[in-house]
């Protein structure tokens, strides 16, 4: 255990956490069960509630600026953990070290980071490694000019699909008719890329995706070799698909299942900058960005989180 596991969690819970489309899909506690549940492991928490993004970021100044060192944990789904992660890297500086770590306890639908850092969806095992206090470093990926992200970037027919995916949860009722329209009536446009060490690719994929870590969206294994804490980004080029094969590999690749597809084509780079022959959207971790043309890069171990011991 190390030192920092010792001391008293600063735990962020966002009790909004765990729901799709307005029902509930994960786990439903409430304060003194999230107490108890952290009592198991021995841990003693200062459980900080969050209604909003700005809530959560605002807890994360205070932790921080009390110096003290004390590790935090978002204690939500992948958004809440993203909203803390951000936080977190804004006040680093650059320096991961000058911040707490960040544990997860997996309450969202979804949980991509977890999933890729081997964090169990089972509550109990999620505390024990918070207990256990192993710290590792990942990288972050980042959009010049818009800013980072945790788990992976959509150019594409896949970005506008996402957006009314996030739409619908937002209880937008068009929008799945939206969806199909898009779907069917999308048409590609020619994409260029331009990688280190002078590489460029050029293409008219349906989907391109460049991912800091294996899982996307709703659990896609988008990119399953990717790691968080190689320092390069995978990206991922689907080519040479029908509308309707793309839409069966990916219902094959939900909730962290993988198929091996010879179509996809995978290039590793530490940059990376995308300009179409007109603008095509582009979307990270769930947000929209904007339109391409836009730049990428890796920012190698820029975070510290709690995780197990890989491998």
């Amino acid at each position: 255990m190390t030192e920092a596991s010792t001391r008293r969690p600063i735990v962020i819970w966002n009790p909004a956490a765990g729901r799709k489309v307005g029902i509930r899909t994960n786990v439903d506690l409430d304060e003194a069960a999230l107490r108890a549940l952290f009592a198991t492991a021995g841990l003693e928490i200062e459980l900080c509630l969050t209604a909003s993004e700005e809530d959560a970021a605002t807890t994360v100044r205070r932790a921080v600026a009390t110096g003290d060192g004390r590790p935090l944990v978002a204690a939500g789904g992948d958004g809440t953990f993203h909203t803390i992660a951000r936080a977190l890297l804004d006040l680093g500086g650059g320096d991961p070290r000058a911040v707490p770590a960040l544990g997860i306890l997996p309450l969202g639908s979804v949980m991509n980071v977890a999933r890729s850092l081997a964090i169990p969806r089972e509550l109990e095992g999620a505390v024990r490694v918070i207990a256990g206090g192993h710290e590792r470093s990942i990288d972050v990926g980042e959009i010049l000019g818009w800013g980072p992200f945790l788990e992976a970037v959509a150019v594409g027919l896949h970005a506008e699909l996402f957006a009314e995916a996030a739409a619908l949860d937002a209880g937008d009722a068009r929008a799945p008719l939206r969806a199909i329209r898009t779907a069917l009536g999308y048409r590609p446009s020619r994409l260029t890329l331009e990688l280190d060490e002078g590489r460029t690719v050029r293409t008219r994929a349906l989907v391109t995706s460049i991912s800091n870590g294996p899982f996307a969206g709703l659990g896609f294994t988008v990119a399953p070799g990717a790691r968080l804490d190689d320092g390069l980004l995978d990206v991922r080029v689907f080519e040479r698909f029908s509308r309707w094969e793309l839409i069966r590999h990916f219902w094959s690749i939900t909730a962290g299942r993988r198929r091996y597809e010879p179509r996809v084509r995978t290039l590793r780079t530490a940059t990376v900058r995308l300009q179409g022959a007109s603008p095509l959207r582009v979307r990270a971790d769930g947000e929209d960005v904007g339109t391409t043309p836009v730049e990428l890069r890796v920012r190698p171990g820029a975070l510290r989180v709690i995780a197990p011991v890989p491998g």
